[in-house]
């Protein structure tokens, strides 16, 4: 019995997609008019704004963002950014935290699908950049990409200034062209905390589903894998379990709350697991149907907080999209029995431990954890199925 207490979200469904810009992507600046108080890798970040009042430099005041300084001539501020994960954009959420005074007051985003990198410039990241703006000879070499005449997929649109109840915006972008790089445009200048750009990233399915390529992490997100729906997301998302390497903390991972409706006492059956009243549950989509062979749990982090044990079913749903996948409606096969886990480590599974591998492809799968907690990364190796197409 799945528990029913379900959680909704009150941010846009597509901010649970992956950050194709992360800073662990790895996404990199190619290109920064200015950066005098803070330079524009901050964008990117994960992690959430930090403002410390009492933090100065040379430049003035320290902010966590990208800052230009006031701009006494003509034009405007912008960046040029390679996209870490290319993919289809569905929404830019832009957060002015902190810059009360000095937010950007309009911001556009235009975008290009680029099939080789931008190398009219050296690495921008060789020298440091805080403090400093592109030179005349810097200018002139990026303008020959023409990044101006780019595909406008944010088009010029207001901000608020960075109080806490006004400083997150969200815009959905209406596209399903695949992109890897984007072009940020500071209108006129200003300071942004971060630009965080979700979608769907687009890998080459058709070399991966030739026979060509080995086992691979078919969850990782590098390789498409999606976090589609779960049956609580209070501290954390399905998505992150896909993320880079391993966890940072306890928050770059899914973390589910309390079920409220488990009993006075617990109480355990004749093999030790406990007797619950529920558990949690989210679903995984691959990021190409694939035959999986092993299997990585990794708690990381959680050592008060970890599941009790867990279940994976497998499913193959070739047709199904990210927004028309039914949990219900598809045959859900077990790859693994109810197992246990522990504090903080990494858990691995193949045929020899309980894990059926071997079977045949799947799409989806879905990770049900007893009664609840949290759980940093989850790893699927396998081949990709060479007669399947997601």
């Amino acid at each position: 019995m799945q528990r029913e207490d379900v959680q909704t979200q009150a941010m846009p469904d597509w901010t649970r997609l992956p950050q194709l810009n992360s800073e662990r992507a790895p996404t990199k600046t190619i290109f920064a008019t200015d950066e005098w108080f803070a330079t524009c890798d901050n964008l990117n970040r994960q992690e959430e704004p930090k403002f410390d009042p009492d933090a100065f430099d040379n430049e003035g005041k320290v902010m966590d963002g990208w800052e230009s300084r006031r701009r006494r001539e003509a034009g405007h501020d912008w960046c040029l950014v390679k996209l870490g994960l290319s993919g289809v954009i569905r929404g830019f959420e832009v957060n002015t935290a902190f810059f009360t005074g000095n937010q950007v007051p309009r911001v556009s985003i235009q975008a290009a699908c680029l099939s080789s990198d931008i190398s009219v410039l050296p690495e921008w990241n060789l020298k440091p950049r805080k403090g400093t703006k592109a030179t005349p000879e810097e200018h002139a070499a990026i303008a020959q990409i023409k990044s101006d005449e780019w595909e406008t997929i944010l088009p010029m649109s207001p901000l608020q200034p960075g109080y806490a109840d006004v400083c997150r915006h969200f815009f959905k972008v209406d596209s399903d062209k695949r992109w890897t790089h984007i072009r940020i445009n500071y209108l006129p200048d200003g300071g942004i905390a971060r630009i965080r750009c979700h979608g769907e990233v687009q890998v080459d399915r058709e070399a991966m589903t030739s026979g060509s390529v080995g086992s691979i992490d078919l969850l990782s997100a590098t390789n498409g894998g999606l976090g589609l729906m779960a049956s609580n997301s209070h501290y954390g998302t399905p998505q992150n379990m896909l993320g880079f390497g391993r966890a940072v903390n306890m928050g770059d991972g899914w973390e589910t709350a309390r079920n409220p409706n488990r009993p006075p006492a617990f109480k355990t059956d004749a093999n030790g697991m406990m007797e619950l009243p529920g558990f949690d549950w989210c679903v995984l989509q691959l990021g190409v149907p694939g035959v999986p062979e092993s299997l990585e749990i990794d708690t990381l982090h959680f050592k008060g907080n970890y599941p009790e044990s867990f279940t994976m079913e497998g499913a193959y749903a070739p047709t199904a999209t990210r927004t028309t996948f039914d949990p219900a409606a598809v045959k859900w096969t077990p790859l693994i029995a109810r197992t246990r886990l522990g504090p903080s480590a990494m858990h691995s599974f193949d045929a020899s431990s309980g894990f059926a591998s071997g079977g045949g492809p799947v799409t989806h799968v879905r990770l049900s954890i007893f009664p609840d907690g949290g759980i940093s990364r989850v790893h699927l190796y396998g081949k990709p199925d060479t007669k399947s197409k997601l």
